[in-house]
């Protein structure tokens, strides 16, 4: 069973199983509230992910000393990440790794994110996050748990010290310097009551007065790699109206898998001098398989083609918008005959392999032009 069948599998049966559990449930929040999602007291900390007024936030960025607008955008892709963080290093070796005016990430990509945007001075702690992350390669799953009710297969300790080892108070200072000079820092998550995607201003919080802003940002980025049924979502407290509520968020990816930059890039792109870089920590190739007629077997073969297809429609609007905007667009994802991992979270050696070759890409600076 390869990586995306094997994980189909598990969400299948976890499903099944949340069908019978009799978990408590909680308090009701009325709907005219959940649409709001609070957003007016707390801009502009969050905005809604397909909102275009978010265009008027992030088209004020400044260039930078080398006189351009550099985005880069980090895709989720679970233990895929391994390419994003290896690219990224091999990037470093290279010399030409610009320092990024807006730095977005989604699920594992909004936990390399931060690192990725104080830039090359941070590697050695963004490869003690990614061997972290592969040290986890053998979680025990609790079916038991979630027939009882649970919300989840797995326990998000090993996410979670990996989110601690990339945020702690020294780094969040760094985001709160770099915002007020003018760069972003943006991750995604899904909320779950509204059924919208949501940006967070990463930055924005750092340099905010909340006494619980690291706790914040770890919480926001948590949830952001919170796959359903997989790991536990995330309930961050918030405020509308004078009354305090809960909203449940997940990860990023169940409503976009990149950042898409709602509103289109304004007067980023009429620069003439923006770039966009988008490292994607998946497989967007068609890969040719023979399919067993079995119902497991179908749906392991049809949940990654849809999440494909979601992350390949996601990439070409967010392509489109950039060159009609006059931003210089580039990208890189896994090729598709990349040998796929035995299992749902990889091994060892198959991360030091994904890792080395997204390391050898990022070395040669290899981009793709298009999707096949």
């Amino acid at each position: 069973m390869n990586r995306f069948s094997a994980t189909a599998a598990v969400l299948l049966v976890t499903l099944a199983l949340s069908a019978c559990s009799f978990a408590g449930k909680r308090p009701e929040i009325p709907l005219d509230i959940i649409a709001s999602g609070a957003m007016a007291e707390t801009s502009p900390l969050r905005y809604w992910g397909d909102d275009p007024e978010f265009a008027a936030g992030h088209t004020r960025v400044k260039p930078g000393s080398d006189g351009r607008i550099d985005f880069l955008t980090l895709s989720g892709g679970g233990i895929n990440g391994a390419y994003g963080a290896g690219y990224l290093m091999g990037w470093t070796r290279t010399g030409t790794r610009p320092e990024f005016e807006v730095v977005t990430g989604i699920s594992v990509g909004a936990i390399i994110a931060p690192l990725a945007f104080l830039g090359t001075s941070q590697d050695g702690r963004l490869m003690e996050v990614y061997r972290s992350l592969t040290t986890a390669t053998n979680p025990k799953t609790n079916f038991l748990a979630a027939l009882l009710g649970s919300s989840s297969i797995l326990d998000n300790a090993p996410i979670r010290a990996a989110i601690e080892k990339a945020v702690d108070q020294e780094i969040l200072d760094l985001i709160a310097k770099a915002h007020r000079e003018g760069r972003r820092l943006y991750v995604g998550s899904t909320n779950l009551d509204a059924q919208r995607p949501v940006v967070w201003d990463i930055g924005a919080i750092a340099n905010s007065n909340d006494n619980n802003r690291l706790e914040l940002v770890r919480s926001v980025i948590l949830a952001s790699a919170a796959v359903p049924t997989v790991f536990p979502p995330v309930l961050i407290e918030v405020a509308s109206g004078g009354q305090r509520y809960s909203e449940l968020h997940v990860d990023g990816g169940v409503t976009e898998q990149v950042l898409l930059m709602p509103g289109g890039w304004g007067k980023v792109g009429g620069s003439g001098n923006a770039w966009l870089y988008v490292i994607f920590n998946g497989v967007v190739d068609a890969s040719a398989a023979t399919v067993q007629p079995s119902g497991m077997a179908l749906i392991g073969r049809s949940v990654p083609t849809l999440l494909k297809y979601l992350g390949r429609a996601n990439l070409a609007e967010l392509a489109n918008s950039a060159r009609t905007s006059g931003v210089q667009y580039r990208m890189t994802a896994i090729p598709g005959d990349f040998p796929e991992s035995d299992g749902i979270f990889g091994s060892p050696e198959w991360l030091s392999r994904l890792y080395d070759f997204g390391f050898a890409h990022g070395n040669a600076e290899y981009w793709r032009e298009k999707i096949q």
